[in-house]
């Protein structure tokens, strides 16, 4: 395969973590004065920025909004990041592609620290080069920590990295900066091949199975 290096999403790629991120969500909102929160609007803040979620689904102001997200990783740091579990196989793809001297790194909305904390509580972190999150005041774009883990990497040619992950925030993040990008449709971004055919790709994976396939490891 022509790349070398592997840009991964965190939530809804290498982890499954909703029932973390529902339940934070749900805490929060009701410690702001918010009704219980419906299923759907707990599963709408998994992949974009929480400030931008609690604006979209709470109707806060930005400085509500803020608090709320302030709640939110304070359960998240204490409970919510042990409520989540590995995707089938993950561990055997980052574990193939270190056999193989393949660069790799976790680009990831979730706030920097806690995605540090969760992927060395799952024990992948060994398998992986960079991790990057957004910065405490929620202002870089996925583009942005893309940028972070390529310049930790050291890695200047952009024809061999691809970006692997579940949400149109991947996608775009990943055409911003001029990288190939991997759909998966196990996470919680895109439902099915149709949803994800929408927007540019190399590749299309339904399970962790089809990435290790398609990179032929």
């Amino acid at each position: 395969m022509k790349y070398s290096t592997i840009i991964f999403d965190l939530d809804g790629t290498l982890l499954d973590t909703s029932q973390g991120i529902m339940r934070c969500a749900n805490y929060s909102a009701k410690k702001m004065g918010i009704p219980e929160l419906t299923v759907d609007q707990q599963k709408s803040f998994i992949g974009p920025p929480l400030f931008d979620s609690f604006i979209r689904e709470c109707r806060l102001s930005e400085n509500e909004a803020r608090k709320a997200v302030e709640l939110y990783r304070e359960r998240y740091k204490e409970k919510g990041l042990y409520e989540a579990k590995h995707y089938t196989q993950i561990k055997q793809l980052l574990m193939l592609l270190n056999e193989q001297k393949y660069k790799t790194a976790v680009a990831t909305l979730k706030r920097d620290d806690l995605a540090k904390e969760i992927l060395n509580h799952f024990h992948l972190t060994p398998f992986i080069h960079s991790i990057n999150g957004i910065d405490d005041q929620d202002t870089y774009s996925k583009s942005d920590i893309i940028k972070l883990c390529l310049q930790e990497l050291e890695h200047d040619d952009l024809s061999e990295v691809v970006m692997i992950g579940d949400s149109i925030y991947d996608a775009i993040g990943a055409e911003q900066i001029g990288i190939d990008f991997i759909a998966v449709t196990y996470g919680y971004g895109f439902k099915n091949k149709e949803e994800a055919s929408q927007i540019k790709n190399v590749f299309i994976a339904e399970y962790v199975d089809d990435i290790i396939l398609f990179l032929s490891l």
